[in-house]
């Protein structure tokens, strides 16, 4: 199956080809982005999120849910890096062992982070400083604005976590 989840401005779609070979959208719905807006040139800490397409490359969560995707569960000592040796990866590391300053904690963000899908923005072969972190994931309880993710209603997030299938990827248009 082809699926592509779409975001411009403050709308997602998530559309699929059907049986007929054309393009259905199957979900639309209120979608949040960074606090600062959208950027073709990406920093850390800037605020903006990513335009392009991404793979979706993970799940994870603090709520484990059945997925296509390869699925993590948040645990106590996991953390997105952006830290030089391994930036914007998931490590699993006991913060006594070596500092984390630059990461996110991710049990930090529960709301959030309840269903979360990881979008391969700067993945592959990270460029240090370019961004990291950047999801799909779950409205916060201070709102929509985010620090470069995607943000949507939980029960939207449950329904994209159900249906996604590897190989699908996010068009973010800004």
């Amino acid at each position: 199956m082809i699926q592509l989840i779409r975001v411009k401005g403050h709308c997602l779609t998530l559309k699929e080809i059907g049986a007929d070979g054309k393009w259905q959208t199957v979900l639309r719905a209120y979608c949040g982005y960074g606090r600062n807006g959208f950027t073709l040139r990406k920093k850390e800490g800037d605020g903006k999120t990513p335009i392009g397409v991404f793979p979706l490359e993970m799940a994870f969560g603090t709520t484990p849910i059945e997925t296509a995707l390869p699925y993590k569960k948040i645990g106590p000592d996991s953390y997105w890096s952006g830290e030089k040796e391994d930036y914007n990866t998931w490590v699993d590391v006991a913060p006594a062992s070596r500092s984390m300053q630059a990461s996110e904690h991710l049990a930090d963000y529960p709301v959030q982070y309840k269903y979360a899908m990881s979008i391969g923005y700067n993945t592959q072969n990270p460029k240090f400083g370019a961004g990291s972190a950047i999801f799909l994931h779950c409205k916060g309880p201070k709102g929509w604005p985010t620090a470069g993710c995607i943000s949507v209603k939980e029960s939207t997030m449950l329904e994209l976590m159900q249906r996604i299938q590897p190989g699908a990827v996010m068009e973010i248009a800004g």
